[in-house]
């Protein structure tokens, strides 16, 4: 029981701190923050949470096999790339064998977009700077991953509804969408229970 309030405790705090609007940015790939569909996103949002959770099991079992080496901090990096690398290709050999050739091209497409995305290794060293176990590791990258896709259909809606708003010439497009974000970016950090310097 303990162990279960542990991983949900993780979960909702990866979900709520792991805002990717204010720490990530949207990651280092300019297409997630202009989807071209709700379901493009949720299908985004799905990889990134697969590649979270298969990587944090190899993340998990490297910071427990690395907890007493003297140089751990110099090998842990390579471990945690091995692993996405290997969740990559597993997913890739995957989605050829079971999915429909139609979906395989799509999770294929953008397979290496989600794996490098700097959600990923961004919950991995928060999940090992804040010391957590196992559970509390997968936890913390089902949780990161729920939040971005959150985060994604967050930018995809906010796109929609300010194409039909009255907004200055100078500000359409992605100056007012930066604006919005930076809104509401602030709005989470406080309620999350940050205080804004003054």
């Amino acid at each position: 029981m303990e162990n279960l309030r542990l991983f949900w405790a993780a979960a909702l705090t990866a979900l709520a701190v792991e805002n990717a609007l204010l720490a990530r940015g949207l990651g280092i790939e300019r297409s997630t923050m202009f989807m071209k569909s709700a379901r493009a996103g949720i299908l985004f949002g799905v990889v990134l949470t697969w590649l979270l959770f298969v990587s944090s099991l190899f993340a998990a079992l490297a910071n427990i096999l690395l907890r007493g080496v003297s140089f751990g901090y110099l090998i842990r990096p390579g471990a945690y790339l091995l692993g996405l690398i290997l969740v990559c290709l597993l997913t890739y050999l995957l989605a050829g064998e079971i999915m429909p050739a139609v979906k395989a091209a799509s999770i294929r497409g953008i397979l290496p977009v989600s794996a490098f995305n700097s959600a990923l290794f961004g919950a991995f060293y928060l999940s090992y700077s804040q010391n957590l176990g196992f559970l509390e590791t997968v936890g913390y990258a089902l949780g990161a991953g729920a939040g971005y896709t959150a985060a994604i259909l967050i930018v995809y809606f906010a796109r929609k509804r300010l194409a039909i708003s009255p907004v200055p010439r100078a500000f359409r497009g992605l100056p007012i969408l930066l604006v919005y974000l930076g809104l509401v970016s602030l709005a989470i950090y406080g309620l999350i229970g940050h205080n804004l310097p003054t």
